[in-house]
C-alpha cells in the first residue's frame, strides 16, 4: 500500500489508534495536573500568609486550558466520552480540590 492508497480498514485502525493516543494523553494531563496542584499546595506552606482566594487562584493557575474547541478533540469526546470532556470531569475536579486543601496526597 502506498501513501495514497487508503483502505477503509486501515482508516478505521488509524481512528482507533488516534482515540487510544488521546486516552493516554488525557491520563497524562490529569496526572500532571494532580502533581502540580499537590506540589503547589505543599509549597504554599512556605509562603507568607495570604488571602485564601488568592492562594486558590495561584494553586490552580495555568492548568490545562481545555481542548474542547478543537475539532479533533470534539470528535474524540463524542465518540469515546459520550460528549463530555474527560479532562474536566467532576471526579478529577473534586480530587484537584481535595489536593489543593491538603486533604489528599499524590505519589510523586
Amino acid at each position: 500500500m502506498t501513501d495514497y492508497e487508503w483502505s477503509d480498514a486501515y482508516c478505521d485502525k488509524c481512528e482507533m489508534d488516534f482515540y487510544d493516543l488521546i486516552d493516554k494523553l488525557v491520563k497524562d494531563i490529569q496526572h500532571l495536573e494532580l502533581k502540580v496542584v499537590y506540589l503547589r499546595h505543599s509549597l504554599s506552606g512556605y509562603l507568607p500568609e495570604c488571602d485564601g482566594e488568592m492562594l486558590e487562584y495561584e494553586i490552580f493557575s495555568d492548568l490545562s486550558a481545555g481542548y474542547w474547541e478543537q475539532p479533533a478533540y470534539q470528535k474524540y469526546m463524542l465518540e469515546r466520552c459520550s460528549g463530555s470532556d474527560p479532562i474536566d470531569s467532576e471526579t478529577h475536579n473534586e480530587l484537584l480540590k481535595k489536593l489543593s486543601r491538603g486533604e489528599e496526597s499524590v505519589e510523586l
